[in-house]
Formats: structure tokens, sequence, C-alpha cells
């Protein structure tokens, strides 16, 4: 295929590749929404006096933090079945789910270690600094972004599942290079955005603290 040919294609593609990018957002959004909350508690639980309540925040800390995301997400896909029955209503866990909850694993040990941090500075006073969870907690989502490709390995239809569909769909092989170079097109060009918003940001908040 020649550059006229390739860029022809992947114009063709892009609607079905933008879905596939979509499904990412929607795995890392309920990933950060699922292990947000958990973090929260797991970092209130490590800054807490009551008896117990540090140490197994601690511990759990430590292993949400150590757990493999990919073996994760392997896990949850073989062992949380597919459907099953409440009260007669047949409840279906999609794939996306599956990724999600692993995903949100990690999250939950990477906010507790912030949020812990962040409670620390507000108790001495430091507002300025305890906000600094909130760009922390941004650039790791980014990086749940980029590892929600991984849930293509359980069957989920993001960006890198549909590229590989793309790749057997057009039968040719030179193909290939082209269409992952657009799809980590995609990756970057979200990461840039979200640096830029991020700049703006904190751009614009030490003029609110003035």
């Amino acid at each position: 295929m020649n550059i006229a040919e390739v860029a022809d294609a992947l114009v063709a593609w892009t609607p079905y590749l933008a879905a596939g990018f979509g499904w990412n957002m929607i795995v890392s959004l309920a990933a950060m929404a699922i292990g947000t909350p958990i973090g929260l508690l797991l970092a209130i639980m490590r800054g807490a006096r009551l008896p117990g309540a540090r140490p197994s925040g601690n511990t759990l800390t430590m292993l949400a933090r150590s757990a493999p995301t990919f073996v994760m997400l392997f896990y949850l896909a073989y062992v949380v079945p597919g459907s099953f029955e409440v009260l007669g209503v047949t409840v279906i866990v999609p794939a996306w789910i599956k990724a999600a909850l692993a995903l949100a694993i990690a999250v939950a040990g990477y906010v507790s270690d912030n949020a812990l941090a962040a409670l620390q500075h507000l108790r001495r006073g430091e507002t300025a600094e305890a906000l600094l969870f909130l760009p922390y907690w941004t650039s790791y989502f980014l990086v749940i972004v980029m590892a929600s490709a991984t849930a293509s390995v359980i069957g989920v239809p993001e960006l890198v599942h549909r590229a590989e569909t793309v790749i057997s769909a057009t039968g040719n092989a030179g193909f290939t290079f082209w269409v992952f170079l657009y799809a980590m097109v995609w990756f970057l060009a979200f990461a840039a955005a979200l640096a830029l918003a991020m700049r703006a940001v904190r751009a614009r908040f030490p003029a609110r603290r003035a």
C-alpha cells in the first residue's frame, strides 16, 4: 500500500477505531470511579487511631499496590461469572466491567498513598499542598487510560482490539504498522490534551489563591 492508500484506509476506519477509544475511556473512568473511593477509605483507615484500622489499611494498600494488573485481569475474567441471578433477575457482567475492576485495584493503591499524604497536609493546615492530590490523581488517570489497552486480551472492543480487527479485515500485513501507529497517535493525542488541560488549571490556581 502506498501512503495515499494508507491514508484513505485509515480515514475510512476512523469512526470504528474512535468507538474503540471510547471503550478505553469507559473502562478507565469506571476504574477511577471504583478505585478512588476505595483508596480514600484505605487512606482514612491508615490515618485513623482506631485499633486495627491502621495495620489493616496498610496491608490492603500494600496488596492493592503490589497486585499485577495483567494477572488480575485474567483472574477476574475467568473467576467472575459472565452472569448470575439475583432474586430471579439475571445480572450480566460484561468484560469491560471485569477490566475496570482489575484496573481499579491499582487505582485504590495509588489513591490510598496520595490521599494519605493529602490528609496529613490538611491536618497541618497546608491546604495548597493537600490540593496537589488532584493533579497527581489526574496524571494517574492517564496511566490507567494507557493500561486500559490490556483489556483487549479479554475481548473488550477497545482501540487496540479494534486495530487488530482492522488488520484482519484488510488482510494486508503491510497495513499493520500504520494501524498501530494510528492507534498510538490516539493515546498520545489524549495525553497531550490532558497535559494542556492540567497546565491551564495549574496556571489559574495561583491566581485564584492570590
